[in-house]
């Protein structure tokens, strides 16, 4: 990715000017799926090569658990930051402000704070949205008024296409569109010869959270047994809402102990294993923006049954790269698995294809092109 830039003459390397980027994000820990997309932008090598770049991390918890959390520590440490932001403006006096704003809940009031603060200091805001849940919460008359203040004269970022329908009737500029990406594994991993299993094995791989649709999966494969379908289910992630003996009960009423494994938390070799050696993917969550492990599974040629969920739609491409149901709904869900395990060459041929679909739209080196993009656009715009 950055080879080509190497070309460029060290005068006009001198020349070109570097934008200031102040940017208030939140930063692993905990790590999730919008703390590591941060990450990646401030130690992108391209985005650093554009920008100056400083940042304000936004740490109100420790932990996965503590992130829904109210505490009055995390009222306090609302208003230092709204300090350190006042005072980072002043000093810094940045070009663009880039500010990854949780979109709803407590925390969206303390965001639209931290908003007043920029608006006052007249600063060029551009507003990443990683959650979704806008249109829905506007419903309330005065949040209505308070999200088209927020967007107005600004800039904003979606995940999807999809995703800008959340923002209808409150924005009226045109989003820019900067799907999330993760790093490309190598060869040794992903291209290895498929395990010619004589059960086809299916994975589940995130927390076990019940907006993740880990229940509706599982009362999906009761419904499969019941019919005959032979096959191998494998539950990795770490206890969140739901513990390791509330899986294995609800397994049990299920009639799917000696088919189904509650295996916990991988991480490393042992979760690239899990991905090698399954023959289809299932993330049925019926809440979600985006969804960084159907790329995860997209890359190691796996085909993806998930549902019609935030950007999930504009990713995984129905009956192309994989399947998608309706949200919690177990008969779809489960009449969608089916289709795969009684076909192998079907398995096989949507798996490659999601693997080229990854790898020409959502790796790592795809995201930061498009957000610095996207930054050097808007730094530029009068």
């Amino acid at each position: 990715m950055f080879a080509a830039r190497k070309g460029i003459s060290s005068t006009l390397l001198e020349t070109k000017r570097k934008y200031k980027l102040f940017c208030i994000i939140q930063l692993p820990p905990p790590v999730h799926g919008v703390s590591l997309m941060n990450s990646y932008v401030i130690n992108s090598q391209l985005v650093n090569d554009n920008f100056i770049v400083r940042v304000v991390d936004l740490k109100f918890s420790k932990s996965m658990k503590d992130l829904e959390k109210f505490s009055f520590t995390k009222v306090l440490r609302a208003f230092t930051y709204s300090i350190e932001i006042l005072k980072g403006i002043l000093l810094y006096k940045p070009d663009l402000v880039y500010f990854t704003i949780v979109p709803t809940g407590f925390a969206f009031y303390r965001d639209a704070f931290y908003v007043l603060i920029l608006k006052m200091c007249r600063q060029k805001i551009v507003f990443h949205l990683h959650g979704k849940g806008i249109k829905e919460n506007a419903r309330k008359g005065f949040l209505k008024q308070l999200y088209t203040w927020i967007f107005k004269n600004e800039y904003v970022i979606c995940l999807s296409q999809n995703l800008t329908r959340d923002l209808e009737g409150l924005y009226h500029s045109k989003p820019f569109i900067v799907p999330n990406g993760i790093a490309v594994q190598p060869d040794r991993y992903t291209r290895k010869e498929k395990v010619n299993n004589a059960v086809p094995q299916i994975l589940f791989l995130s927390n076990y959270i019940r907006a993740k649709g880990v229940l509706v999966l599982i009362e999906a494969l009761g419904k499969l047994k019941k019919e005959g379908h032979q096959f191998k289910a494998n539950f990795v992630g770490a206890p969140y809402d739901l513990s390791v003996e509330d899986l294995n009960i609800f397994i049990g009423q299920q009639n799917l102990s000696s088919c189904t494994n509650i295996i916990g938390p991988l991480h490393g070799d042992d979760k690239i294993v899990e991905f090698q050696n399954a023959d289809i993917f299932v993330f049925p969550t019926y809440n979600e923006a985006f969804g960084l492990v159907n790329l995860e599974a997209m890359q190691y040629s796996l085909p993806v049954v998930s549902t019609f969920e935030g950007s999930i739609p504009d990713i995984v491409q129905n009956n192309v790269t994989g399947l998608l149901a309706e949200a919690r709904n177990v008969p779809m869900l489960a009449d969608k698995i089916a289709v795969l395990i009684k076909d192998k060459n079907l398995r096989i041929d949507m798996g490659k294809k999601g693997y080229e679909r990854f790898i020409n739209n959502y790796t790592l080196q795809h995201f930061e092109e498009n957000i610095n993009r996207a930054f050097e656009t808007i730094a530029r715009a009068n």
